[in-house]
């Protein structure tokens, strides 16, 4: 019984982290659109933000990687 509660806490922390990731990639990618909509920032603005957001994707994907082949 308490191995069934110890598991499910586990998984609901996954699912939160699961859910917190991807409210902050769709946020990190719709908040400039919506400043450029409202005119808030320039263009060139936003394609900073999402070169920036591209660069950090390939640097979260590069660390998985890495840390797929340590033998703990």
């Amino acid at each position: 019984s308490s191995l069934k509660l110890v598991l499910l806490l586990n998984c609901s922390w996954i699912d939160a982290a699961k859910f917190l990731t991807g409210a902050s990639a769709v946020g990190s990618l719709a908040i400039p659109i919506i400043l450029r909509h409202a005119n808030m920032i320039e263009t060139g603005a936003m394609f900073i933000e999402f070169t920036s957001f591209f660069i950090f994707v390939c640097t979260l994907m590069c660390f998985h990687r890495a840390s797929l082949e340590d033998d703990w």
